[in-house]
């Protein structure tokens, strides 16, 4: 068996945070047995080591269908996990996990936020002392998880029906196992669905959302999709109706955003961290597409994370 991962980061928008639920990111990830965790390439605000753990803005399901692993957190102490259990993590809540050497595991994991997560929280079927379900193979099908993942992978600009089922499983979850009690409760940003514009578009959607954290450009998109940057332009601006370095700024404005209003990172690495050569940089266009500075997003005096206006 051979390590590898597989995931995809949702934008977040008005339509998304209105509805109460939305994904922020999904994933599956295969461990091999005696194989270096964790795997890289996560944007930095996911990315840790296990001698540091990490904090998130926001809630993270992650389930285990195969192998052995150990969970710990201040509030729930070292815990041992495997196969069929299931960890739902709080933001602001430090943590850390990582599989047994001796067998690796496969997890699936479903970032998620909303009012709907935080009125669970208040009514306590969601605590950080209660954050391991160690029977929870019944109601996440791995099947499900798949199509999940799958959606973030192939389509990230489209949020919506990934949201959806993943609402139903974990809704289901709670409401089937002793740690929670019974409950009793998108914008699609392309002009059409990116499949329908034929695989090279689609493609770079998912290399534009997936990993704009990195050091992309119009050119090096086009290398890896194996067209000419020509081509790739024509074909993005016919079937989106902007720019390839256009729906790759707003997809770094996005997620700076997010990580401004939801994190205490400094503004210096939320900038690297979104895909910004620089603070000046996220500065500059921050006040050209927001006429807001990073600053004042941070402190509320912005507008909702958006990607219109590009």
């Amino acid at each position: 068996m051979k390590s590898d991962t597989s995931f995809g980061y949702f934008p977040v928008n008005h339509t998304a945070i209105a509805t109460g639920f939305y994904l922020t990111g999904a994933g599956v990830e295969r461990i091999a047995p005696r194989a270096s965790y964790p795997l890289p390439d996560h944007p930095e605000m996911y990315q840790f080591s296990w001698k540091t753990g990490r904090v998130l803005p926001e809630y993270q399901l992650v389930f285990l269908s195969a192998g052995h692993g150990e969970f710990e957190s201040l509030e729930t102490g070292a815990v041992h996990v495997q196969a069929g259990a299931a960890l739902i993590i709080l933001p602001d809540v430090w943590h850390r996990y990582r599989p047994k050497s001796h067998t690796g595991w496969t997890v699936y994991w479903l970032s998620f936020n909303g009012q709907v997560p935080h009125f669970w929280q208040q009514a306590g079927l969601l605590t950080s002392a209660s954050a391991v379900y160690s029977q929870a193979t019944n109601t996440l099908p791995v099947r499900t998880l798949e199509q999940i993942v799958q959606r973030a992978v192939k389509s990230p600009q489209d949020p919506g029906s990934a949201s959806l089922s993943s609402l139903a499983l974990i809704a289901g979850m709670l409401a089937a196992t002793p740690n929670g009690r019974p409950i009793d409760g998108f914008r699609h940003y392309s002009a059409r669905p990116a499949n329908s514009a034929g695989p090279v578009l689609q493609r770079a959607m998912e290399i534009i959302w997936n990993h704009s954290h990195r050091d992309l450009s119009v050119k090096v998109i086009a290398g890896q999709l194996g067209v000419s940057t020509r081509t790739l332009e024509r074909s993005f601006r016919k079937a989106v109706g902007r720019t390839v370095l256009e729906e790759l700024t707003s997809c770094r404005v996005a997620r700076a955003q997010l990580m401004l209003r939801n994190t205490r990172l400094p503004i210096k690495r939320i900038a690297y961290a979104a895909g910004f050569s620089n603070p000046t940089h996220l500065a500059v266009v921050f006040q050209r597409t927001l006429g807001q500075t990073p600053g004042q997003i941070r402190r509320g005096n912005g507008s909702s994370v958006t990607r219109s206006g590009y």
